[in-house]
């Protein structure tokens, strides 16, 4: 059994020495995201093109793949005795790509980015926003939003904001009130007075701006 053992060590050892003899340090250049390729310059004179991201030049393969930072040292290996060739190791990721299906998650230096069907998360430094079709969310340290065509509905630390095109739900309020509070209806020896709880309404009013905005 030993003697089966020292031999498979030894064709392992082999093989990866092979591998490491073989394997190219060099310079990304350029990055093609359309094919997950990148050109990798060696020794600043000889390019390598279409080296691999992924297990194949194909945009539309799935999975995972790690984009390179432009200007990075990678290291290169061959495939099987072929000149093709793939990136076996990073110094420097600027970009993590995964697909499946209709996902596509995006992940850089400076925001997520989550797609599937007709729907769009984006994270970043400043707020998250969320899409779909006509409908928009936004959460931001001022507050959350949520718009649907020429609707708008608004949640700060301020109040609630409700509004269609021009109209707010606030101004309405308000005008109603002081409508009603100026309302008077004829009577048989003339008109009548203001309601007799105005400041009822008048209190109202006031309840509604401690909790709306716009």
């Amino acid at each position: 059994m030993s003697k089966e053992i020292d031999e498979i060590r030894r064709k392992f050892n082999g093989m990866m020495g092979d591998m490491v003899r073989n394997v190219i340090q060099g310079v990304v250049t350029e990055v093609n995201e359309d094919e997950f390729t990148c050109t990798v310059r060696v020794d600043d004179a000889v390019d390598y093109f279409d080296v691999r991201l992924r297990g194949l030049v194909d945009g539309a393969l799935k999975g995972f793949a790690f984009i390179p930072k432009a200007q990075s040292v990678v290291l290169v290996c061959p495939i099987g005795g072929s000149n093709e060739l793939f990136v076996c190791q990073y110094t420097e990721i600027d970009k993590l790509i995964f697909t499946d299906n209709n996902l596509k998650l995006t992940i850089d230096t400076e925001k997520l980015e989550l797609e599937r069907d007709n729907v769009t998360i984006t994270s970043d430094d400043s707020s998250t926003v969320i899409k779909a079709s006509d409908a928009t969310a936004t959460v931001n340290t001022d507050g959350i939003e949520l718009k649907n065509g020429s609707s708008t509905i608004t949640v700060t630390s301020g109040g609630l904001t409700l509004k269609k095109g021009g109209a707010g739900l606030k101004k309405t309020l308000e005008s109603m009130l002081d409508a009603i509070c100026q309302l008077t209806v004829p009577t048989g020896v003339g008109p009548s007075g203001v309601p007799i709880n105005m400041a009822s309404f008048q209190q109202i009013k006031a309840e509604v701006s401690q909790y709306m905005e716009g």
